[in-house]
Formats: structure tokens, sequence, C-alpha cells
């Protein structure tokens, strides 16, 4: 089941998309439109340092740590990694 992805902290200008996951083989897919190019972007994350991370008990680096920071960046401000490198980032 497809479901939209809380925000934990909400950013000062509102998104322009939104960024969904679903439980896919014991992985979690997250994926969505790239703020900064539109372009749609997915990743895949493992479910329990997902949900460890949604509950509020970790930061974001602390239960995702395998996942590249440019991914994790993704879930927190809807930016891909392409997009960061078009902002130059």
């Amino acid at each position: 089941m497809i479901q939209e992805l809380s925000i934990r902290t909400p950013p000062l200008l509102p998104f322009r998309f939104k960024r969904y996951f679903e439980s896919r083989n014991n992985e979690i897919r997250i994926f969505g439109q790239c703020e900064v190019t539109g372009r749609n972007f997915e990743m895949y994350v493992p479910v329990e340092g997902f949900f460890v991370y949604l509950q509020g008990f970790k930061t974001l680096a602390e239960a995702l740590g395998s996942t590249p920071e440019d991914e994790r960046g993704f879930i927190l401000t809807g930016i891909s990694p392409e997009g960061r490198k078009a902002q130059g980032g």
C-alpha cells in the first residue's frame, strides 16, 4: 500500500511535490518528484530504520546511516542527488 511520507519538520516554504513510501520485500521504497528538477526519483531503505526515524526515536542519519547522505536528503528536503548537483551542491 502506498502512503504519503509524513514530514517531521515542515520546511519554511511548502514542498511543491509530495513524496510517498511503500513496503517492498523487506525494504521501503521512497519515491516522488524532485523539488529542483521535477523528475521522478526513488530510493530504497531498510524497513526497521525507516520506521524508527518516522517514530522520532532517532535522527535520519542515525536510523539510516547505511543510506548515502545525498539520498537521505531527499527524505528531508525533497531534493534528489541530481537536484543537488544542479544546485551546485
